[in-house]
């Protein structure tokens, strides 16, 4: 899932829609949400000069999606599960955990 930096417009892959756990793709919305409206805003959503977890872009749409994780009951090991995405290294993980306040981003084994 992700949002078209030219226009706005989320984009979620079938497979997404149909596999995953209705808590994710809840989640992954409000975050592609946010993103809506950065791009609205003018932000670019890619900034390529930034490590992923360091854009200020991702913390942001992190920070509203952790609390909402929150709010509808999700644990710190599920939120940390949520965390998990294929395209960053553990360092940068604990890194963007420990940035979020989640558990405890310096001791996360995997």
């Amino acid at each position: 899932m992700f949002v078209d930096n030219d226009d706005g417009t989320i984009n979620i892959g079938i497979q997404h829609l149909q596999e995953s756990d209705p808590e994710v793709l809840y989640l992954d919305i409000i975050h592609e949400l946010v993103h809506v409206r950065q791009q609205r805003e003018g932000l670019d959503l890619y900034d390529r000069s930034k490590s992923y977890v360091d854009r200020e872009t991702e913390i942001e749409a992190y920070e509203f999606t952790i609390k909402e994780a929150r709010r509808i009951g999700l644990g710190e090991e599920e939120i940390l599960d949520y965390l998990t995405v294929e395209w960053i290294t553990l360092e940068e993980y604990r890194r963007l955990a420990d940035r979020l306040g989640v558990g405890s981003g310096s001791n996360i084994d995997s």
